[in-house]
């Protein structure tokens, strides 16, 4: 789950297919919803963006207007199951490979040779990484990159990455491991022909991420507001990037203590850039533009 800036041109008029404009009670229904389910606060800006989501869902259900299929779906148990692709519809964001490359290169040169050190001393068997809202998966074949380069490099390194989401579609995508051939453009050259295959069909314009990077990564369903994240192993690097934006200050300052627990002493949490820690209780230091350390 992360940025979508690039979506807000999902306008569509109010007249299309027969059905009515979303109104303010009901776009509040489906904020108040949203907010109670998955922490994301949906404001009057989003208006566009829900009804232009919304009415596919409606188009595909055969719902003539949004008061009979909020009805249907948060009033009624034949509607339980739709609840998740009204979660899947509002949260499905937009992401890119490797996004705010910076990131990566203070993870290669700084913070990796810091906990593989600790790794040896605590005679862990590999390290553990964690892309929470991984939206499409991206994110988490990036890292799978960086670090089977890194493993290149450090024959002893072994890792294993945990990529989480809540959206059902984006899971799908990301397990699938097949994007468009333009989508690839920010991977520099030498690791796409290293790492990607592609569609013997030419016409497809597709690739498919290689066995080396998928071999490492668990792609799962979860919750980030939920009681318990339920993950049994500590995190040596959370990467948490563009996900808490769409959260109140509040559920921002939990969800961040919830991250310090699960990070193993000297592990780190990325954050997007536009998610600054400041004024975020927590016991976290910066050690980077949007990058923080649990003290050792």
């Amino acid at each position: 789950m992360q940025n979508s800036q690039a979506l807000q041109s999902e306008a569509v008029s109010s007249s299309q297919n027969g059905c009515s404009s979303l109104t303010e009670r009901e776009l509040r229904r489906v904020a108040e919803f949203i907010g109670k389910e998955v922490g994301i606060q949906l404001s009057a800006s989003k208006h566009t963006l829900v009804e232009g989501r919304l009415r596919k869902r409606l188009r595909k259900l055969g719902f003539n207007g949004f008061k009979a299929y909020l009805d249907h779906v948060l009033n009624t148990l034949e509607g339980k199951n739709e609840r998740l692709h009204l979660i899947d519809a509002i949260t499905t964001n937009k992401t890119d490979f490797f996004r705010e490359p910076e990131h990566f290169r203070y993870l290669v040169e700084k913070a990796l040779p810091e906990i593989e050190k600790k790794r040896q001393l605590d005679g862990r068997r590999e390290l553990s990484f964690w892309s929470a809202g991984c939206s499409s998966g991206e994110e988490a074949y990036t890292l799978s990159m960086v670090l089977n380069e890194a493993a290149e490099r450090h024959r002893g390194l072994k890792f294993n990455v945990l990529a989480t989401d809540i959206s059902k579609s984006c899971l799908t995508t990301a397990r699938n491991a097949i994007y468009p051939e333009r989508r690839i453009d920010p991977v520099p050259m030498p690791l796409r022909k290293k790492y990607f295959l592609r569609s013997s069909d030419s016409t497809e314009e597709l690739v498919q991420m290689g066995p080396e990077l998928r071999n490492p990564i668990q792609f799962g369903s979860l919750n980030l507001i939920a009681n318990s994240f339920g993950l049994s192993q500590k995190m040596d690097v959370i990467f948490c990037r563009n996900v808490m934006i769409y959260f109140n200050n509040s559920i921002r300052e939990q969800l961040v203590r919830r991250f310090e627990q699960q990070l193993i002493p000297g592990g780190y949490l990325f954050v997007g850039h536009s998610e600054s820690l400041n004024g975020l209780e927590n016991g976290l230091e910066q050690v980077a533009p949007m990058v923080y350390r649990k003290p050792k």
